[in-house]
């Protein structure tokens, strides 16, 4: 009944139908509580006042065209970044490569003092500085 009640608001109904939505009305307060509640929304939306921009209209028009068409081209924004990461994530790669062979290179090893450019501290240095007071 809620969808011939829905149907009652748009369209007109046969003779039958009708009689069938009248007396579910008189018989079921819920329905008829549907019925003031649609009314009520029905004011609210005849009571307002679309405008539009110019060319709105054959924008709109132009764009269900191109569907039609299959011209619309989506921008998937997941894929777009998902491409432009592997770009960003290789590039990085190949830098951090390159540094780890310049590093190799210029200093002939590739342990821990010359990957953090620190010195090698040497024992003697090291005592004097644990014994060094203000």
């Amino acid at each position: 009944m809620f969808d011939l009640l829905i149907r009652s608001m748009n369209d007109r109904l046969t003779t039958e139908e009708d009689k069938q939505l009248q007396q579910a009305l008189k018989g079921s307060s819920e329905l008829r509580e549907e019925k003031i509640k649609l009314n009520k929304v029905g004011k609210l939306l005849s009571s307002r006042n679309y405008s539009f921009s110019d060319g709105f209209r054959n924008r709109v028009m132009q764009a269900v065209s191109d569907e039609k068409r299959g011209k619309v081209i989506s921008v998937d924004f997941t894929r777009s970044f998902t491409s432009m990461f592997n770009r960003i994530a290789v590039a990085g790669v190949a830098v951090i490569a390159l540094l780890v062979i310049s590093l190799y290179i210029s200093h002939g090893s590739l342990n821990v003092n010359t990957i953090t450019g620190v010195e090698p501290v040497s024992q003697d240095n090291l005592v004097s500085v644990l014994l060094y007071e203000k």
